[in-house]
């Protein structure tokens, strides 16, 4: 009569362990440590959020192949030398494929400054809610999400871009997340959609 209790302890031990193994595994894969951690270029995890403590958080969203992307550039440029000091500041490449040496490659011939971050699980792109390239992510000083979508309205809809931008989303977004002022509304942007990058 003591054997089957004696069976079923270790058995029920053994489940209950189980269990918890996989609560510990679901609990740091959904921690928003893990959420946050994209890659740098030579491959290492890289949280963004830790490296910018006490700072906004600018995501610009891009991709190498995409000509709406790459017509921003310059304007990319004025907003990290602009803000670069005051936030931290990065371009994501969320392509799979895009590889490190290509994204160097990128960066030259557009003359890229400020630091970038691969995101090929879209870790970022799922905190930021952007979907598609180019578009921007503004977070506050505690990194809570105030903005995101396009950068400006120059494009109209894709090949159709306005003479010059008229209203400058990413400028008042980051403008607003250094001031604490409200930010404007998230806007969609025009370009390469990021589910089609694979």
């Amino acid at each position: 009569m003591h054997r089957p209790r004696l069976r079923s302890q270790p058995l029920s031990c053994f489940f209950s362990s189980f269990v918890t193994a996989i609560l510990v595994v679901l609990a740091l894969t959904s921690s928003p440590a893990a959420q946050k951690t994209a890659l740098s270029l030579d491959g290492s995890p890289a949280d963004p959020f830790m490296a910018a403590t006490g700072k906004p958080v600018v995501f610009i969203f891009v991709r190498t192949d995409c000509p709406i992307s790459n017509r921003y550039a310059p304007l990319i440029q004025r907003i990290s030398v602009e803000y670069g000091a005051r936030v931290g500041l990065w371009l994501v490449y969320p392509s799979r494929t895009a590889t490190a040496k290509r994204i160097r490659e990128h960066e030259r011939e557009y003359g890229y400054k400020l630091s970038a971050l691969r995101d090929p699980e879209h870790a970022l792109v799922s905190q930021a809610q952007v979907q598609v390239t180019p578009e921007a992510a503004v977070f506050d000083a505690n990194h809570h999400l105030l903005y995101h979508g396009r950068i400006d309205n120059l494009f109209k809809d894709f090949g159709r871009a306005r003479p010059a931008a008229t209203t400058h989303e990413l400028d008042d977004a980051i403008q607003a997340a250094l001031s604490g002022k409200t930010p404007p509304p998230s806007t969609p942007g025009v370009g390469c959609y990021i589910a089609d990058t694979e």
